[in-house]
């Protein structure tokens, strides 16, 4: 860990008596807030249209590549978490395997990175800033160095890019699969659908 990591993250990192309510609402958003990812993945494949489906099997070929590394990297690169080797104050219990890079983030940017790459740009944007809200709470709860998220926005930017290129060059299997998929469940979506508005 470099001196610059570990200066940025005493000057993010929560004081020892920080206020509840913050600690409460970068709790709820450290562990929480990624539900939105697969959430609007999944509105996204089910009710868009077929543009909209490509850009989610896209993502979500783009995210499995991108957490398959993470986990490479932190077997090769194994970076102790500060609550390991004693620094700031933790405010949320995390396994003390390796911190870099942030899987939460790498999430995040990965999809962001993805809707950019296809033209998206408010959605990109807005996920980009979930990205970040997500870091920060990661890093004031005392679970993640700056580093990470640095890490974890240059994986998501590799795997969105390695995946859109392996899509447009192979991908017509998989998206013909998503097609016949969408294609078998769409029936079973418009019956909850009028069922719901009863």
């Amino acid at each position: 860990m470099s001196d610059l990591d570990q200066a940025l993250f005493l000057l993010v990192n929560a004081s020892a008596h920080p206020p509840h309510a913050v600690v409460l609402i970068a709790t709820l958003i450290a562990k929480y807030l990624i539900l939105l990812v697969p959430l609007h993945l999944a509105l996204v494949w089910a009710a868009g249209n077929q543009r909209m489906r490509i850009i989610a099997t896209t993502a979500l070929a783009a995210l499995v590549l991108a957490l398959v590394a993470n986990l490479a990297i932190g077997l090769v690169v194994h970076n102790p978490r500060p609550f390991v080797v004693g620094i700031g104050h933790t405010f949320l219990a995390h396994r003390a395997n390796s911190s870099f890079p942030s899987d939460h983030a790498t999430v995040f940017f990965t999809y962001a990175a993805v809707l950019m790459v296809f033209g998206k740009d408010g959605l990109a944007v807005l996920f980009g800033v979930l990205g970040l809200t997500v870091a920060w709470s990661r890093v004031y709860l005392g679970i993640h160095y700056p580093l990470d998220m640095v890490g974890a926005a240059v994986v998501g930017a590799l795997a969105a890019s390695a995946t859109v290129w392996a899509m447009r060059r192979f991908g017509r299997a998989p998206l013909m699969a998503s097609e016949r998929l969408h294609g078998a469940l769409m029936p079973l979506l418009v019956v909850t659908h009028v069922v719901a508005r009863r």
